[in-house]
């Protein structure tokens, strides 16, 4: 059964006009810039979803303690010892739940000046070494051992000069 060759043609599928590359490649960025804009809004979606996690579980640490703020404040009338030691332990119950986070102060006492966690309010001379901390002025923290706020301190800017002094007290005399 041979079949001529001018039915076969007539058979032949007719070829499908070629596609523009210019076109596909232009369908090919929309595709892909659509793809990008619906990634990017989930993702916004999500960090939100996240910040309120977080949100939700900070704030269900401190209801706690603002309960017991209100019992403090409820009882105000009672003795004062009292009020101190609820407090102490709603400070105390803070401080705990600011630790379990990561959060840690900044230790002070009698050390050197630290630019990356310390702020100098205050510079006065006294018998410590220069840039020693004298006085910490307000507490400062770190989360995770990044610094969340530097520590305010007063620093000591060494001892007076004793040849100053006497140059200065010799004027005084001259003065009188």
């Amino acid at each position: 059964m041979d079949v001529p060759e001018s039915k076969n043609a007539e058979l032949a599928v007719p070829a499908e006009p070629q596609a523009d590359p210019v076109q596909e490649m232009k369908e090919l960025l929309q595709r892909t810039q659509a793809n990008f804009e619906n990634y990017r809004k989930q993702m916004e979606k999500r960090m939100e979803e996240l910040r309120q996690t977080a949100a939700k579980e900070i704030i269900m640490q401190l209801l706690p303690v603002i309960d017991n703020f209100e019992l403090a404040l409820k009882n105000a009338h009672t003795n004062t010892n009292d009020i101190v030691q609820g407090v102490q332990l709603i400070y105390s119950q803070l401080i705990s739940m600011l630790e379990e986070q990561g959060v840690q102060p900044i230790n002070v006492e009698h050390k050197l000046f630290d630019p990356y966690l310390h702020e100098p309010l205050l510079k006065v001379e006294s018998d410590l070494p220069a840039n020693t901390i004298i006085e910490e002025l307000q507490k400062g923290y770190t989360l995770h051992g990044a610094v969340l706020r530097h520590t305010k301190v007063k620093l000591s800017a060494g001892r007076k000069n004793p040849i100053q002094e006497n140059t200065k007290n010799k004027t005084d005399n001259q003065e009188v």
